[in-house]
Protein backbone atom coordinates (compact mmCIF):
# COMPACT_ATOMS: atom_id res chain seq x y z
CA UNK A 1 0.00 0.00 0.00
CA UNK A 2 1.24 3.37 -0.80
CA UNK A 3 1.44 5.87 2.16
CA UNK A 4 -0.92 8.69 1.70
CA UNK A 5 0.19 12.55 1.76
CA UNK A 6 0.39 13.98 5.51
CA UNK A 7 1.25 17.24 6.82
CA UNK A 8 2.23 17.95 10.51
CA UNK A 9 2.54 21.81 11.40
CA UNK A 10 4.80 22.10 14.08
CA UNK A 11 4.74 26.08 15.59
CA UNK A 12 7.66 27.34 17.64
CA UNK A 13 8.76 31.20 18.39
CA UNK A 14 10.08 32.44 15.11
CA UNK A 15 9.65 29.07 13.26
CA UNK A 16 6.99 27.44 11.85
CA UNK A 17 7.67 23.45 10.02
CA UNK A 18 5.65 21.66 8.41
CA UNK A 19 6.46 18.32 7.46
CA UNK A 20 5.16 16.56 4.71
CA UNK A 21 5.67 12.45 4.69
CA UNK A 22 4.19 9.93 2.07
CA UNK A 23 3.85 10.76 -0.97
CA UNK A 24 2.80 13.74 -2.76
CA UNK A 25 1.51 14.16 -6.37
CA UNK A 26 -1.05 15.69 -8.29
CA UNK A 27 -4.07 14.52 -6.35
CA UNK A 28 -2.56 16.16 -3.29
CA UNK A 29 -2.57 19.66 -5.02
CA UNK A 30 -5.56 21.02 -2.86
CA UNK A 31 -4.00 19.94 0.17
CA UNK A 32 -1.19 21.63 -0.53
CA UNK A 33 -2.62 24.78 -1.30
CA UNK A 34 -4.81 25.07 1.70
CA UNK A 35 -1.88 24.34 4.07
CA UNK A 36 0.17 27.15 1.80
CA UNK A 37 -2.93 29.46 2.53
CA UNK A 38 -2.94 29.10 6.15
CA UNK A 39 0.87 29.45 6.47
CA UNK A 40 1.06 32.55 4.20
CA UNK A 41 -1.70 34.56 6.42
CA UNK A 42 0.64 35.28 9.14
CA UNK A 43 3.96 34.05 7.62
CA UNK A 44 6.52 33.31 10.35
CA UNK A 45 9.94 34.92 9.69
CA UNK A 46 11.25 30.77 9.33
CA UNK A 47 9.60 28.39 7.41
CA UNK A 48 11.13 24.84 7.15
CA UNK A 49 9.51 22.65 5.21
CA UNK A 50 10.79 19.31 6.69
CA UNK A 51 10.31 16.26 3.24
CA UNK A 52 12.83 13.52 5.09
CA UNK A 53 9.73 11.33 5.56
CA UNK A 54 8.93 12.23 1.81
CA UNK A 55 9.16 8.95 -0.25
CA UNK A 56 7.95 11.11 -3.72
CA UNK A 57 7.16 14.17 -4.81
CA UNK A 58 6.35 15.57 -8.40
CA UNK A 59 5.20 18.90 -9.86
CA UNK A 60 2.40 19.65 -6.96
CA UNK A 61 5.58 19.49 -4.81
CA UNK A 62 7.97 21.94 -6.77
CA UNK A 63 4.64 24.28 -7.25
CA UNK A 64 4.43 24.12 -3.49
CA UNK A 65 7.84 24.83 -2.35
CA UNK A 66 8.07 28.22 -4.80
CA UNK A 67 4.73 29.43 -4.03
CA UNK A 68 6.38 28.73 -0.05
CA UNK A 69 9.50 30.33 -1.43
CA UNK A 70 7.77 33.48 -2.81
CA UNK A 71 5.28 34.33 0.51
CA UNK A 72 8.41 34.06 2.30
CA UNK A 73 10.49 36.16 0.44
CA UNK A 74 7.90 38.97 -0.13
CA UNK A 75 7.38 38.61 3.85
CA UNK A 76 10.96 39.39 4.36
CA UNK A 77 10.95 35.57 5.89
CA UNK A 78 12.83 32.65 4.95
CA UNK A 79 12.34 29.16 4.18
CA UNK A 80 14.17 26.06 4.51
CA UNK A 81 13.59 22.75 2.79
CA UNK A 82 15.25 19.82 5.34
CA UNK A 83 15.80 16.58 4.37
CA UNK A 84 17.41 14.09 3.58
CA UNK A 85 15.68 13.94 0.53
CA UNK A 86 14.21 11.04 -1.20
CA UNK A 87 16.22 10.01 -4.52
CA UNK A 88 12.81 11.24 -6.23
CA UNK A 89 12.68 14.38 -4.82
CA UNK A 90 16.22 15.35 -5.34
CA UNK A 91 16.06 14.77 -8.85
CA UNK A 92 13.04 16.77 -9.29
CA UNK A 93 14.68 19.27 -7.72
CA UNK A 94 17.92 18.77 -10.23
CA UNK A 95 16.27 18.13 -13.53
CA UNK A 96 13.73 21.45 -12.80
CA UNK A 97 17.16 23.77 -11.92
CA UNK A 98 15.04 24.59 -9.19
CA UNK A 99 17.63 22.94 -6.48
CA UNK A 100 19.92 25.63 -6.48
CA UNK A 101 16.81 27.94 -5.55
CA UNK A 102 16.21 26.75 -2.22
CA UNK A 103 18.19 26.43 1.11
CA UNK A 104 18.48 22.87 1.26
CA UNK A 105 19.70 21.22 4.95
CA UNK A 106 20.19 17.72 5.64
CA UNK A 107 20.72 16.64 1.90
CA UNK A 108 24.10 14.76 2.63
CA UNK A 109 26.91 14.90 0.20
CA UNK A 110 25.10 14.10 -2.96
CA UNK A 111 26.18 16.07 -5.74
Amino acid sequence: MVPSLQLDTRVAPGCTTLVISGECDQDDVEVLERALARLVEDPPPALVVDVSRLLFGDSALLHFLLSAQRAQTAAGGLLEVRGPLAPTVERLLRETGTYEAFTITGAGDAA
